[in-house]
C-alpha cells in the first residue's frame, strides 16, 4: 500500500504542474503542431517502413540517452518518419498492420518519435520541465494515421492496442532521465514480446525506476509505476494467475536473475516514491 506521504507527493506534483501551466500561459493550453508544413507526402505510401526511424535511433541513441545535437543537425530521417506516420497507420491503412503486435509497435514508435520532435521544437532544453508546462502529452500534437493527435493519445493507444500489456509503459520514453530509456532500435511487431521482456528487464535495472532503501525499509518506485500501480498489478495477476500481488511481485516478475535476487531483499518493505529526475535524457550525460 502507498503511504499517505507518497499519495500526497504525487497529487501535489500533479497540481503544481497544472498551476505552472496556468501561470505560464493562462488556463488554456497552447497546442503546438510538431509536423513540419509540407513535410507529409500527399500520396499514401504502399507500405509501412520504419527504416527512417531505425536510422534515427541507431545514429543518436547511446546507452539510452539521445545525442540531440547530432539529431538536430541531421533530422531528415526523423522528419521523413513523421511524414510516413502522418499518412499510414492502423486506422487509415489497416492492411499494413494486420496483427495486434504490429499496431502496438506502431504506436510505441510514433510516441517516441513525437517526443524527439517536441524536444527539438523546444530547442533541446536542459530539462523536460520546459516541455511539461501545460503537459507535453497535451501541448504537442502530431499528424498520425490521418489525424492530428496529442502525443499523450499515442501513449494511451499503445497500451490499449497491446491489450493492457503494461510492459509497454517501459518502452515509452518521455525525454527525461527519470523515464524508461529510449531503445536503440525501432519496436517491431515480429518479436515484440521478446523486446518488451528485454525493456522491462532494463527498467528494473534502472535505479531511477526501481530501487531499495534498506535503511528506511522501502521499495522505491518511479512515478509512472506508482501512478499506474493497479494496472501493473492487474497485468501481473493476469500473467501469473496470482490471487494477490504487490509492486514487488511485479518488479520480481520483470527483473533478470541477479536483479531479482537483490529486489527480493525488499520483501515486507513499504512502497515509496523515487523523486522524478526531469533532466533531459541528453548525450553526453549530465552530471548527477
Amino acid at each position: 500500500m502507498l503511504s499517505v506521504a507518497v499519495r500526497f507527493s504525487i497529487a501535489f506534483g500533479l497540481c503544481c504542474g497544472v498551476l505552472a501551466g496556468a501561470l505560464a500561459g493562462g488556463c488554456a493550453v497552447t497546442s503546438i503542431d510538431l509536423t513540419r508544413l509540407g513535410s507529409a507526402d500527399s500520396q499514401t505510401p504502399a507500405r509501412y517502413d520504419d527504416r527512417a526511424f531505425a536510422t534515427v535511433v541507431r545514429e543518436n541513441v547511446k546507452d539510452g540517452l539521445v545525442d540531440y545535437r547530432h539529431l538536430a543537425a541531421h533530422r531528415d530521417s526523423l522528419d521523413g518518419y513523421a511524414a510516413l506516420i502522418a499518412a499510414v497507420g492502423p486506422t487509415s491503412t489497416p492492411g499494413l498492420f494486420p496483427t495486434r503486435d504490429d499496431r502496438t509497435s506502431y504506436y510505441i514508435n510514433t510516441y517516441n518519435a513525437g517526443i524527439l520532435l517536441a524536444v527539438l521544437h523546444a530547442g533541446v532544453p536542459e530539462t523536460i520541465h520546459t516541455l511539461r508546462v501545460g503537459s507535453v502529452d497535451h501541448r504537442f500534437r502530431l499528424a498520425v494515421d490521418g489525424s492530428q493527435l496529442p502525443i499523450g493519445e499515442l501513449r494511451k493507444m499503445a497500451i490499449a492496442s497491446s491489450g493492457d500489456d503494461m510492459r509497454v509503459v517501459l518502452a515509452l520514453c518521455d525525454g527525461a532521465v527519470g523515464s524508461p530509456s529510449l531503445h536503440d532500435q525501432p519496436i517491431r511487431g515480429r518479436g515484440l514480446d521478446e523486446t518488451l521482456r528485454l525493456l522491462a528487464r532494463r527498467a528494473m535495472d534502472n535505479h531511477r525506476i526501481v530501487s531499495v532503501d534498506h535503511e528506511q525499509q522501502r521499495l522505491l518506485l518511479s512515478v509512472d509505476l506508482i501512478r499506474q500501480r493497479d494496472a501493473f498489478i492487474a497485468y501481473h495477476r493476469k500473467q501469473t494467475g496470482a490471487g494477490q500481488a504487490t509492486m514487488l511481485n511485479v518488479a520480481l516478475h520483470f527483473a533478470s536473475g541477479v536483479r531479482r535476487q537483490w529486489l527480493s531483499t525488499a520483501v515486507g518493505y513499504t512502497e515509496g516514491l523515487i523523486p522524478f529526475d526531469r533532466r533531459l535524457n541528453r548525450w553526453p550525460p549530465q552530471r548527477d
